[in-house]
């Protein structure tokens, strides 16, 4: 997998771009790129690397990151397979900071969406009520629309944003660390690796080799990236699949714990309420009852 410094054609023309994806999976290569973006899924699901953080969207899924924050939106593992039905639809909106001029934001006015900017650098989520707006209005981006049009409508939705207070931040600080292109490709052939062999438990010494790193050195640069050990990381996924599988409903609890890579059911309880604060069954209960 190549790494990624995603080139985004932004042309002078236009104050920002509007891209539809409609395809089987998302881009699932961890890229970053100098313009900001707006993420909106419309459907499918899988899990969302940002930074050093990781959880999972779904349709509805609203994200606001600021310049340069490496992200990854992986698939779950059914949008892979041959002639799947499923169907993977978003909307992406991508916008240079300055897009405006430097002296429009200089403006008194326009200072919390400047703030708001600021904040972007962290990865904003929105959610509750101001979602559901966010959702209706980046929906009607409309690339025909002439350019004034279009320049209203994205300060609009920046106007919501820059207002509410339902959101959440990804990361617990702004993403500031440079990230090179050989660490894009090393971490893009890690995270592909432990996701498609979670199953199966590979030991650390495994996946060093997939980094061609030492295991001491492995630890180091895996613990800096993602803020987790290997081994709370690759429960991480197991509980993140386990999850899923719990809502789906189709196997028993016991089954999931053998399907999802722990061959303890002992310590699948207690990882899953270590990771979510809740048994598998009262997750699994609490999201039928709704």
């Amino acid at each position: 997998m190549k790494p990624i410094l995603k080139i985004v054609n932004t042309q002078q023309s236009e104050a920002f771009q509007i891209m539809k994806v409609n395809d089987p999976y998302f881009f699932p290569t961890w890229h970053f790129h100098p313009e900001l973006e707006i993420m909106l899924v419309q459907e499918g699901s899988g899990i969302r690397f940002v930074g050093n953080s990781m959880e999972r969207f779904q349709a509805g899924d609203l994200v606001l990151y600021g310049s340069n924050i490496p992200h990854l939106y992986r698939s779950d593992k059914e949008y892979y397979q041959k002639d799947t039905p499923l169907v993977s639809r978003a909307t992406v909106v991508y916008f240079k900071e300055n897009f405006l001029g430097e002296s429009f934001w200089q403006l008194p006015p326009i200072s919390p969406i400047k703030k708001l900017l600021a904040l972007s650098k962290r990865g904003i989520k929105f959610k509750g009520e101001a979602k559901e707006e966010l959702q209706r209005q980046v929906q009607q981006l409309d690339d025909q629309k002439n350019s004034i049009g279009r320049i209203i409508d994205l300060l609009s939705i920046l106007k919501i944003m820059a207002e509410t207070k339902e959101y959440e931040l990804l990361l617990n600080n702004a993403f500031t660390k440079y990230v090179s292109e050989d660490e894009c490709e090393r971490i893009n052939k890690v995270y592909q690796f432990i996701i498609d062999n979670y199953t199966e438990n590979p030991t650390l010494e495994r996946v060093s080799e997939v980094a061609n790193m030492s295991a001491t050195a492995f630890c180091r640069y895996f613990k800096s990236h993602t803020n987790k050990t290997y081994t709370q990381f690759l429960n991480d996924i197991k509980v993140d699949n386990a999850c899923r599988l719990l809502i789906d409903n189709r196997l028993s609890i016991s089954q999931i714990c053998f399907e999802t890579g722990f061959n303890n059911f002992t310590h699948f309880n207690d990882q899953f309420k270590k990771i979510t604060g809740i048994t598998p069954k009262q997750y699994q209960s609490s999201h039928l009852n709704k």
